[in-house]
């Protein structure tokens, strides 16, 4: 049988269950209140204040959730900014102080036409920059392209190594294309200091080992010689048997697509 913790009388109990019930004080006074001992944190106690404790703080807890959800969006910071604003605007007494307000408003809504005109004026300059940048391409393409097919030159084999030595200089507001060294140095054409020109570079390109075979030969060297077999007439020597020496020579002196008419 289940011992009650509380009981009005112990008289029905038997003698050896009486021992265990002591006489209950305060709210229990005139009842029996069963004697336990605490163990591991286990203890016979009255509960019912903290249940109503619990009680009370759960339902003020919901309330304040339902409280805070209504100002979720709601940055603290620029709120208590607002109030101070609005607090500040309050206490001001238009009669006396109507210049003071109108400063107020003056200086609100010159912070909004600054704020504006900042993000106008930096998407204005990232556009001028854009098409700055475009100009500028369009500009080195077509001095550049003009300067190689004025010299023979292949445009699609030379055009992007002319473009790295080159940049668009501004002089008393005038552009033109200036060539450049590989620190980003302008280039000098001569003794004199006269500055080096997209023609001049690719005069120079034409002269080098590397880039000579990408232009059209103007002619024989001098000489009146072309690789071949024999000592006269057409040319019957084939491509994969000139050497490299020979191949150069042979498109300095006839042009590149006379030398790929050659048999193979």
């Amino acid at each position: 049988m289940a011992l009650k913790a509380i009981i009005d009388t112990i008289d029905s109990l038997p003698d050896v269950l009486r021992e265990h019930y002591q006489p209950g004080e305060g709210a229990n006074e005139g009842k029996f209140v069963l004697g336990v001992e605490a163990v591991g944190g286990l203890a016979l106690e009255d509960v019912s204040g903290l249940k109503s404790a619990l009680g009370k703080e759960r339902t003020t807890r919901e309330a304040l959730e339902k409280s805070v959800v209504k100002f979720k969006d709601i940055d603290p910071d620029k709120a208590r900014e607002a109030l101070a604003k609005l607090e500040e605007l309050g206490n001001l007494d238009p009669a006396k102080e109507a210049d003071k307000l109108a400063n107020t408003k003056f200086e609100a809504a010159k912070a909004q036409l600054l704020e504006k005109h900042g993000g106008e004026v930096q998407a204005r300059d990232e556009r001028i920059g854009q098409l700055t940048k475009t100009v500028e391409g369009l500009l080195i393409d077509a001095a550049a392209t003009s300067a190689i097919a004025e010299a023979k030159g292949s445009i699609d084999l030379l055009l992007p190594h002319v473009k790295a030595q080159t940049r668009v200089k501004e002089t008393d507001g005038k552009f033109s294309v200036e060539v450049i060294d590989r620190d980003g140095n302008g280039r000098i054409a001569n003794g004199k200091g006269d500055h080096m020109t997209i023609q001049d570079l690719v005069a120079e390109m034409r002269q080098s080992d590397t880039f000579a075979r990408a232009f059209d030969g103007t002619g024989h060297s001098g000489s009146g010689k072309q690789p071949n077999s024999g000592g006269g007439g057409a040319s019957t020597l084939k491509r994969s048997l000139m050497t490299a020496a020979q191949k150069a020579e042979y498109q300095r002196e006839h042009g590149q697509q006379a030398f790929l008419k050659l048999p193979k």
